[in-house]
């Protein structure tokens, strides 16, 4: 029997063979065919990618909202070792995606908590919402050095919850770094009729190609 698509918790389990032993971590990553879950929602691609620093792995997932209406996603994230015991669990949310928007959701993990990881699961649950404010604003970004320079523009009226941009950073089709950012003019607000930009990507490395989303909520 079809399940309800905005009660449905959507589950799924992906078996790496990357140990994090250590902090001295390699870019590893994981990227999958595009698949439609039960809920609507498409995952387009997902990366395992170390922190610059060695101290935390972000496991990140790029997905669509395909069902049909604009939605909140919470997210856990689950980091196992090879018995499938959890060693230690992350989540993550997103107050409102547009229908049809792509999204990028992540767990960021301490290094020191997933000492001899080897499997990850990650769960999403989605309900209807009215507080997308995707709409509203457009961005524009353009690499400026080592960075990207992310430009923002709130056209409404009304003041929003700041523009959340996530952005993986790719070398020859694979994944090498993440970061994020929230542009806002004070605190998490961004005034209607309001400009402002931010950077990301200053410990990126090197890198030829990037994936950026955003979201906006009301």
């Amino acid at each position: 029997m079809r399940k309800n698509l905005f009660s449905v918790i959507i589950t799924m389990g992906v078996v790496l063979s990357v140990l994090f032993l250590n902090s001295d971590l390699s870019p590893a990553q994981t990227s999958y065919a595009a698949e439609e879950t039960d809920g609507g929602i498409t995952v387009d691609s997902e990366y395992i990618i170390p922190d610059s620093c060695g101290f935390s792995t972000y496991y990140v997932v790029v997905a669509t909202n395909n069902t049909g209406k604009d939605i909140s996603v919470e997210a856990d994230f689950v980091a196992k070792d090879n018995d499938g015991n959890s060693l230690y669990k992350v989540n993550d949310q997103h107050e409102a995606v547009r229908d049809g928007q792509q999204f990028i959701i992540y767990g960021q993990f301490a290094n020191s908590r997933i000492e001899g990881a080897s499997d990850y699961d990650y769960s999403f649950e989605v309900s209807p919402t009215d507080r997308c404010a995707y709409n509203s604003v457009k961005v524009d970004a353009e690499r400026s050095g080592d960075a990207v320079t992310v430009n923002a523009t709130n056209y409404s009226d009304k003041d929003v919850q700041g523009v959340g941009v996530r952005t993986v950073f790719l070398k020859d089709g694979e994944a090498v770094a993440f970061d994020t950012v929230n542009i806002a003019d004070e605190g998490v607000t961004f005034h209607g009729g309001s400009s402002n930009s931010q950077e990301v990507g200053m410990f990126a490395g090197n890198y030829d190609d990037y994936l950026l989303t955003y979201t906006s909520v009301q």
